[in-house]
């Protein structure tokens, strides 16, 4: 059956908490879900993030936003996953010659809520305090990258808009090739 399957909330939490701190091939990097992406540590021994750490990063890494989660990270995430476009993604991921995607999959109307802290950044000079707002979750991005036939969950993170091109995944191969982007899903 491999990665290509319905998952449960279980399942979900522990993918995050396996993928947080781990790394996997393909240019997976780090899994930082949970601790950059989850306001509420949700279980036992989870990593977690907090306001005050997303403000900072917005300052710090001179974004113009930063988003958590509030406590629904698992949830949402199983959601994407279990829809139509992230059955599509998996199916994708599942071919041998893929090193990862990159996907953004539609979650509006199902109640998730995020935090966003969100500033101007100048093109000098210091970035204003960030103001932190509470919002739905429309999206949810993931990075996802199949190891050894088993799931791994580099990024999860909420948007509070689409980015404008609908449901799709970003396809990146292990040979390094041109990647396929913007591939509907």
């Amino acid at each position: 059956m491999g990665i290509v399957k319905q998952y449960t909330e279980i399942e979900v939490a522990k993918i995050l908490k396996d993928s947080e701190g781990m790394g996997a091939g393909g240019g997976g990097g780090v899994g930082h879900s949970e601790g950059l992406h989850e306001l509420q540590a949700v279980g036992k021994q989870r990593a977690s993030t907090s306001v005050e750490a997303m403000e900072e990063r917005v300052v710090a890494e001179r974004k113009p936003k930063a988003g958590a989660f509030d406590g629904c990270q698992v949830q949402a995430v199983r959601f994407a996953l279990n829809s139509a476009a992230g059955q599509n993604t998996l199916t994708y991921l599942n071919n041998s010659k893929v090193a990862y995607v990159f996907t953004e999959i539609g979650v509006a109307g199902q109640g998730f809520t995020m935090k966003m802290a969100a500033s101007e950044v100048p093109k000098i000079g210091p970035i204003a305090k960030p103001v932190t707002t509470a919002m739905p979750v429309t999206s949810v991005n993931m990075k996802l990258i199949a190891s050894n036939g088993v799931l791994h969950i580099r990024t999860a993170f909420p948007l509070a808009a689409p980015s404008g091109k609908g449901e799709h995944c970003e396809i990146n191969y292990n040979d390094g090739s041109a990647p396929q982007t913007n591939i509907p899903i």
